[in-house]
């Protein structure tokens, strides 16, 4: 088998990996958001408020886009939207303390996943693994 093919082989692997992990995490919690409303609402939870135009760059949407996928976490309490002061055409968003409540699941749920993969993965395995994630991510 050729390098290509390895490759090719390895493209369902990682997808599959990603769908256990994804059914791992999203057991725990309310899985009605979409990803981009939960990355929404983590981006929020780290710094707040932001720009809506802000959050549609670390999105990768348009600001039209952020708007859409806000409307729900304003609809549930978990985010609020104003516009600015000086600027009234700039909408903020923050998160609000239903919002961070939310969040703490987020976190409880991590800590499964760690623990699911921590009983699968060797230490070794892991250094391999960090060291492979970090070559993709640069």
């Amino acid at each position: 088998m050729n390098e290509y093919d390895e490759w090719k082989e390895l493209f369902p692997l990682l997808k599959g990996v990603y769908k256990k992990l994804k059914a791992e995490w999203y057991k725990g919690i309310d899985c009605s958001f979409s990803v981009n409303q939960t990355r929404m609402i983590q981006y929020l939870d780290r710094q707040s408020p932001m720009k809506s135009t802000e959050l549609a760059e670390m999105l990768f949407i348009t600001a039209g886009g952020v708007t859409l996928i806000g409307d729900k976490l304003v609809e549930r309490g978990l985010i609020r939207r104003y516009r600015g002061d000086e600027d009234k055409r700039v909408v903020y968003l923050e998160i609000t303390d239903e919002g961070k409540q939310y969040i703490k699941s987020f976190e409880e749920n991590d800590e499964a996943i760690i623990r699911y993969m921590s009983e699968r993965v060797s230490q070794e395995d892991l250094a391999h693994l960090r060291r492979i994630f970090s070559l993709f991510n640069d």
